[in-house]
């Protein structure tokens, strides 16, 4: 065999092995989540950006402003390959869990985003299509569910049980051993204190302080956060 053939069939495995990162959504989180990818890409050589692929309307060309040359169509048109993988570029928890039921129903894979300069205890467990923006804080013996996305300068302690498709928007803070349901949107420089449990669909308004938690389907606000409605 000669020596450019070997070589010729080593690109082709590699180019096979590499993967296709879709972003799925639009407008500016989309393109934030772009931002964090390609800084990724310069260092971990295994991944390379597919394309934006939009979803019923949300994520239309031109949502993608300087860079709306990288839409290729809606994902309801696109055939997935093994070596497909998607991050979810919505920054609502029920429109990241509809893009996120609609793109298993098309037999597509997710990948995880943890953007560059974090860094995650080997007892960091989590699920699949997450999304980490830098700088993001974690210790030890963390366990999380699928779908959420930790929004900048967001810090969880050690031993928290998060669920799915939660939004922890920038500068939020998630002390030890809180537990969070799913579908929760957490507010900027909001604090979860230790022990305290959340449920699920709550809204937790920015610079709250949640003492104990609270229940389900809640608008909770203040410090001490109290409920000052209800979430429809």
């Amino acid at each position: 065999m000669s020596i450019y053939f070997r070589a010729e069939l080593y690109c082709r495995f590699w180019r096979n092995e590499l993967k296709n990162i879709f972003i799925v959504g639009g407008d500016g989180f989309a393109r934030e989540v772009y931002f964090h990818l390609q800084n990724l890409a310069e260092c971990n050589k295994e991944i390379r950006f597919g394309g934006f692929l939009g979803h019923n309307g949300y994520g239309c060309k031109v949502d993608y402003k300087d860079v709306q040359h990288l839409y290729i169509g809606e994902v309801s048109e696109y055939t997935f390959r093994d070596n497909d993988y998607c991050i979810i570029g919505a920054g609502d928890s029920i429109l990241r869990k509809k893009i996120y039921d609609d793109i298993k129903s098309l037999g597509g894979k997710f990948w995880t985003l943890i953007a560059k300069g974090i860094y995650l205890a080997d007892s960091f467990i989590y699920g699949e299509a997450n999304i980490f923006i830098p700088p993001f804080y974690s210790t030890v013996n963390i366990d999380i569910g699928d779908g959420n996305l930790c929004n900048g300068n967001v810090s969880i302690g050690h031993d928290c049980k998060i669920g799915n498709f939660n939004t922890f928007l920038p500068s939020s803070c998630i002390l030890g051993n809180v537990r969070v349901g799913d579908y929760n949107s957490i507010g900027t420089n909001a604090i979860i204190l230790p022990k305290a449990k959340i449920g699920n669909h709550n809204i937790i308004c920015p610079l709250s302080v949640i003492y104990k938690g609270c229940g389900n389907n809640l608008y909770m606000f203040g410090n001490p956060a109290i409920k000052i409605g209800e979430v429809k």
